[in-house]
């Protein structure tokens, strides 16, 4: 026989190889050139992340990769099955001292086939005389182990078959090694992203909120929950481009963007905007369009059941009512600078269900059916913009939508005038104490005192009082002016300017909202009234 073996090359790169098709091509190769049988064991951590990032080589263990032989010989394990490598056999102490050895002649009455009788049985079983075993290690890891025998009626192994396997060997272990590195990145931006995903807080606009990203796919994909105020909830669901910790990375960076525009208050639409929009200040911003550009992200009122919903990229929301009929949010492009955004605004029906969808851009081709990988009841291709693809690694967030109870909702109209801040400090009081919160009284009648005369004096058209009972008191006042107000520090001997210091110390928050006819000054103020 010769010792003369092919190589094995990865044509398309380590990543698109897996420890099963690379072991295959050597035993191909080595099978008739140098062998009568050649097998191939994997270590697992070519196999699973989880091992992969394992630092205690001794407990990790082997599975049959590739197994190849003529003559239709026995096989002691099945291609995919664990099999053990036991101590003081051949096969061990090349795993433990990384070096190639020959056994040649086998003697029938050896100790160490005694420790390994699986594959002892199948040796006597096929006249196997001779055994060459080449551990597989890269960067002083050990990843596989090749055994190579010969049967009777072929020459015994010498030192140029050995050296020539020892090469196709080397050949293979490089694969590995990139496999077993790919595999570590992927777990480490895998553990990366389930840390950022935080359980959903408890908000009462929603309720049986449920998340998921897909288990096998890049580890892009993210979701969150985000309270805001009035009494709303932010819902997002997106996916980033990439690999390993570079995709969990980008994606813990367009997290941290949308929820910092989120709590401004700014419409979705403007969210997704500035979230994906390249900075002016990066060299290729005008050049290349912004990465990851797959989000979609709702605003839903519990008091006016109404959602507001801005989607980019590969995502889309569904609503699906009480009865189980679905509807997809009605959408308009509306391009703003240089992110084209579906905007939507729209009513949910009571104890309507609202799922969010992201699939990932880099790997529809190898994910899970689009069935399996949605909520019941919820068909993510339906009217949307871009087609759902057969397969998707998906994630998808849903909620189940709450109306606020319209006895914890007052509103009231008042007239642009100074007697209205009287009325609205009565009004207030009136509803607190119906509310069965007296001690309250005192303190929301002084900051909606402060609201009302800010509206008076810096608007002209009507004015709103809204108070909404939840896990705070909010006090809204609407007016039609788009100047938001600003905290001064007047000087001692004036007599006004102080309003907004008031309020900003005797509640827990406050903020502006802007709306089509002006905008909504909005406070939050602790029941408990400390």
């Amino acid at each position: 026989m010769t010792s003369s073996i092919p190589a094995v090359t990865g044509a398309d790169g380590p990543p698109t190889l897996d420890a099963f098709r690379v072991t295959k091509q050597l035993v191909d190769s080595a099978v008739p050139a140098v062998a009568d049988i050649a097998v191939v064991e994997v270590s697992d951590s070519t196999l699973c992340e989880h091992t992969a990032l394992s630092e205690a080589c001794d407990g990790i263990g082997f599975r049959r990769a590739a197994f190849r032989g003529v003559r239709n010989p026995g096989c002691a394990y099945r291609i995919g099955e664990a099999c053990p490598i036991p101590s003081g056999t051949p096969y061990r102490r090349s795993l433990r001292d990384m070096r190639p050895r020959i056994v040649s002649p086998i003697p029938t009455q050896a100790r160490w086939l005694a420790h390994d009788p699986v594959r002892a049985a199948v040796m006597r079983e096929n006249d196997v005389h001779s055994l060459m075993v080449v551990p597989l290690s890269a960067n002083h890891v050990v990843l596989g182990l090749v055994a190579f025998y010969r049967r009777s009626g072929s020459s015994p192994f010498r030192q140029a078959d050995l050296r020539a396997a020892t090469r196709l060997a080397q050949q293979v272990a490089q694969i590995l090694d990139a496999i077993r590195r790919e595999l570590q990145e992927q777990g480490m931006g895998r553990r990366f992203q389930h840390a950022l995903l935080a359980q959903p807080p408890n908000v009462t606009a929603i309720e049986d909120v449920d998340g998921h990203v897909p288990e096998n796919g890049t580890p892009g994909g993210w979701f969150d929950v985000i309270p805001l105020p009035s009494a709303r909830v932010g819902l997002v669901a997106g996916f980033c481009s990439g690999r390993g910790i570079t995709a969990a990375a980008a994606m813990s960076q367009q997290k941290a963007q949308i929820r910092t525009y989120a709590v401004q208050d700014i419409d979705p639409g403007e969210v997704l905007t500035r979230s994906f929009e390249p900075s002016m200040h990066e060299p290729d911003a005008q050049s290349s369009p912004p990465a990851a550009g797959h989000c979609v992200y709702v605003v839903y009122d519990p008091v006016t059941r109404r959602c507001t919903a801005a989607r980019t990229g590969l995502a889309r929301v569904t609503v699906v009512d009480a009865d189980g009929a679905q509807s997809v949010a009605p959408s308009t492009q509306a391009p703003i600078g240089a992110v084209s955004c579906d905007v939507a605004e729209f009513d949910v029906p009571p104890g309507g269900l609202l799922a969010l969808s992201c699939a990932s851009p880099d790997e529809q081709h190898q994910s899970t059916p689009v069935d399996q990988a949605r909520p019941d009841g919820v068909d993510p291709g339906v009217g949307s913009h871009h087609p759902a693809p057969k397969t998707t690694s998906a994630v998808i967030l849903t909620a189940r939508a709450r109306a606020a109870t319209p006895t914890d909702i007052a509103t009231w109209d008042l007239p642009n005038e100074p007697s209205a801040v009287a009325d609205a400090r009565a009004r207030t009081a009136t509803q607190l104490t119906s509310w069965g919160l007296p001690d309250l009284s005192f303190t929301a009648a002084l900051v909606v005192s402060e609201l009302v005369t800010n509206a008076i004096r810096y608007s002209s058209g009507p004015i709103q009082l809204r108070l909404i009972r939840d896990h705070a008191l909010i006090c809204e006042v609407s007016d039609t002016n788009h100047a938001a107000p600003h905290a001064r520090e007047p000087a001692p001997s004036e007599q006004g300017g102080r309003g907004l210091s008031i309020v900003a110390h005797l509640t827990q928050g406050y903020g502006t909202r802007y709306t089509t006819s002006g905008k909504i000054v909005w406070t939050e103020l602790n029941l408990c009234g400390c």
